[in-house]
């Protein structure tokens, strides 16, 4: 650990955290620590992320203008992996082929976090190679046949599009890298994007690709990867920026919530890197309740707004840690309106880099409530239900709304009651009318109801949390690893400074992802229980006891 007495305080912020941070690593120390509960104001430039990555910042600060870098207070736990995100039916065909004794054809296909171009020093120092490794481990005797399919600085949209095959791989290069990897038969395909997706992750080639493959191969089971983020110390692209590293964490979250959707299986890569690189949780978090201001369009809970061009924004107030509702991943409303709209909307998450925004739209049809999840920039209907719930127009209307991490639910009072303050916020006598988990890009964003006409509305509950952070509001831990240690660039471990990692970020905060899955069949199948006709009666008690009352062993 390095510490340093406050006197240094008194300096200006960036060049004292980049003066001491280039002694710590000098010094091949790790720690910069902070001694007083202060506000250290940055300069949001490249050379002061690029000297807090080489560091852990530890203590009470708070720094600003640092792009969403944190210091870590000292009581916090070293983070502990979360629970695989894998269950047996993801992996059906492959455990089928296993059990039967038949050749495996396993695929990984994606950008260059898979492939040989991917900045490592050795095949065995591959994410592929420890995957594989794994997977034979927990299934010595099977034959499985892997194949690296990845093409580096490729998108969704490169695999769904007439993207050829590389010359060194065994085909012509007349046939698309799609077709190729569907004329494998594959039992497993491993599909791995987002990095250069980032904020412009194409949904419908993204769909293209998996509907594709659940056509041609049905029986395949279909795994995919959410990503990991860049170094913030890069000096390429826009990997060091903050709308850089969100919209990654854009693609993130979208694929994690797709995979959820759909039930598909995935590895969580992302998840974990953020959590030993950055310190928290983005998938665990505490909502918190904003605190309305007096003299702005919210000055307390229970105010009756009129609806200005038929939108009503989130407020610019903050909560008690300063998270502000018009810059929120995650909230929960509770809120009236004094006659029955037609019908709103709101968005489910930031605009993607092509104008791309779900929604969620609610219409209250012959008193029924319907509920569509639908893109903006298509007449695309992801979703759309019939609640089978029906609203009392002649009276205020009441909703209660969360959307938090990836899932939706909707909620109304029962018929009979009419409730007051404290129901609302409490969700007493509210019963939920849609709940499920839903596709979203996430990225903290402006939350907004839009109505097709004006009308009063009574909010009486409003919480937040931005999962795009480690103050947002989400689970945090202790970072075992400076951005340095896994990007950093040498002839011993590979690593590019940018997006590939060395083999020492490689080990740490990819492979403990796939290692912690169960890839082998369970060991006591059901066919071991299929003689089992039904549980023991009385009369087979009694006629146990007799057997052994008959050999002896009891009297």
């Amino acid at each position: 650990m390095h510490k340093f007495s406050s006197e240094f305080y008194s300096e200006q912020a960036s060049n004292w955290i980049i003066r001491n941070a280039r002694q710590i690593h000098e010094n091949n120390l790790k720690i910069l620590k902070f001694e007083k509960n202060i506000i250290v104001p940055g300069d949001d430039s490249d050379d002061l992320m690029r000297a807090l990555s080489r560091v852990i910042s530890r203590g009470n600060a708070t720094f600003i203008n640092a792009r969403n870098r944190s210091c870590n207070p000292d009581h916090l736990p070293f983070p502990r992996l979360f629970p695989p995100t894998l269950q047996g039916r993801h992996l059906k065909n492959f455990h089928r082929k296993i059990k039967n004794k038949k050749p495996v054809n396993w695929v990984f296909a994606g950008d260059s976090i898979l492939s040989i171009g991917a900045d490592i020093v050795s095949p065995s120092e591959s994410p592929i190679y420890a995957w594989s490794d794994e997977i034979k481990k927990q299934n010595p005797l099977a034959s499985i046949n892997f194949y690296n399919l990845a093409i580096p600085a490729t998108q969704w949209k490169d695999l769904a599009g007439t993207t050829a095959c590389p010359p060194w791989w065994p085909v012509s290069s007349m046939k698309t890298w799609l077709d190729y990897i569907i004329s494998l038969e594959p039992d497993v395909i491993v599909l791995w994007f987002g990095g250069n997706d980032s904020d412009d992750l194409n949904t419908e080639s993204m769909d293209f690709v998996i509907d594709r493959i659940k056509k041609e191969i049905p029986i395949c089971d279909i795994l995919l990867c959410v990503t990991y983020l860049p170094s913030y110390a890069s000096s390429i692209e826009d990997y060091n920026t903050l709308s850089g590293q969100v919209g990654r964490m854009m693609a993130q979250n979208y694929t994690r919530s797709y995979a959820r959707w759909k039930d598909i299986g995935y590895l969580d890569f992302g998840r974990w890197h953020r959590m030993i690189r950055d310190g928290y949780d983005p998938c665990e978090m505490s909502l918190t309740r904003v605190i309305p201001k007096k003299g702005t369009p919210f000055p307390e809970f229970g105010y009756q707004s009129k609806v200005e061009n038929n939108i009503w924004y989130f407020p610019a107030c903050f909560t008690e840690s300063g998270l502000c509702a018009n810059a929120c991943t995650d909230w929960s409303i509770g809120l009236s309106f004094d006659k029955s709209p037609k019908s709103f909307r709101f968005p489910l998450s930031r605009k993607s880099k092509h104008n791309h925004q779900d929604f969620c739209e609610i219409l209250l049809q012959n008193n029924r409530i319907l509920v569509k999840i639908e893109r903006s920039n298509s007449t695309d209907v992801l979703l759309n239900i019939d609640t089978g719930h029906t609203i009392n127009t002649n009276e205020n209307v009441f909703f209660s709304i969360t959307l938090k991490d990836t899932r939706l639910t909707i909620s109304i009072p029962h018929s009979d009651w009419r409730p007051d303050a404290g129901s609302v916020i409490l969700g007493g006598g509210f019963i939920e009318i849609f709940d499920m988990l839903i596709p979203r890009f996430g990225g903290y964003y402006h939350p907004f109801i839009e109505f097709e006409e004006n009308i009063t509305l009574c909010v009486y509950n409003l919480c937040i949390a931005d999962s795009t952070k480690a103050t947002g509001g989400c689970t945090r831990f202790m970072p075992y690893v400076a951005d340095y240690d896994l990007y950093c660039a040498s002839v011993s471990a590979g690593g590019s400074n940018h997006y590939h990692q060395n083999t020492y970020g490689v080990r740490d905060s990819l492979i403990p992802v796939i290692r912690q899955e169960k890839w082998a069949q369970d060991i006591i199948s059901q066919s071991k229980f299929e003689n089992i006709k039904s549980p023991p009666t009385e009369k087979d008690f009694n006629n146990l006891l007799e057997l052994l009352r008959k050999s002896g062993l009891i009297e």
